[in-house]
Parts: C-alpha cells; structure tokens; sequence
C-alpha cells in the first residue's frame, strides 16, 4: 500500500491532476496480484490506473484493463507495435460502445475522448455501431 500511494501521488502530479485516493476494492486487487515484472510493473500499473482515472479515487475497473490486459508470458506477443495498437482501441471501443447502448456520445465520454475522434476511430477501424 504504501509504493501504491507513492506512485499513485507521484502520476497524479505529473498528470496535473488532484492526488488520487485508491479504493478499498482496488487496493485488495492490486494486492491480490502477481506482478511478474516486480515494481517496475506495479508502477505501470499505477500510472495506467492515474491516466484512466475520471473519478478521484482509482476504482478496481480502473485496474481491469492494467491488470487484464497483460499477458503472463511476453512470448505469447503477436503481431506489430501497430498491430497491436489497432486491436486493443478496437477492443476499447468496442466495450465503450457496448456499455453505452451504441450511444457514441457516452461511449466517448467513457474512453475521456471527444465524439468526433470516436467516429474517426470507428472509420479508421471499421466498427460499425
């Protein structure tokens, strides 16, 4: 707990935001981790969760893309930088616009994006709503 509130303190500045608090259910989630990359993965975590936060406290769903998203192995990697990029603001989009009825209004809200670089996005990688 106390590294979470240091690097948690430490990305809140450096993103110009007010210092975040983490919530009873992601302090249990980030507890209850692995961390196979040892610190320097738990402060990726921390800076992804900070970047992600809309709220003020950091939420376990604020964790579920750091700590989901990740592979166990690096080897199981497929496919380019961009390739890579590609699928995962498909997959981005896709649950945004999944949770927000196919709103595109709400669904950027929720990814913190406006409408307009949603539907270019959408364009770009071929989503239908």
């Amino acid at each position: 707990p106390l590294l979470v509130n240091l690097f948690v303190n430490r990305y809140s500045q450096m993103n110009q935001k007010e210092t975040l608090t983490v919530s009873r259910e992601a302090m249990d989630k980030l507890m209850k981790y692995d961390y196979p990359g040892n610190i320097r993965e738990l402060e990726n975590i921390i800076e992804q969760a900070v970047v992600l936060c809309r709220g003020e406290s950091i939420s376990s769903t604020d964790l579920h893309i750091a700590l989901s998203g990740r592979p166990a192995d690096r080897s199981d990697i497929v496919g380019s930088f961009e390739e890579q990029v590609c699928a995962f603001e498909t997959k981005l989009i896709t649950d945004a616009l999944q949770k927000s009825g196919g709103i595109q209004t709400r669904a950027a809200a929720l990814l913190g994006m406006s409408e307009r670089h949603l539907r270019y996005k959408m364009i770009k990688y071929q989503l239908k709503n």
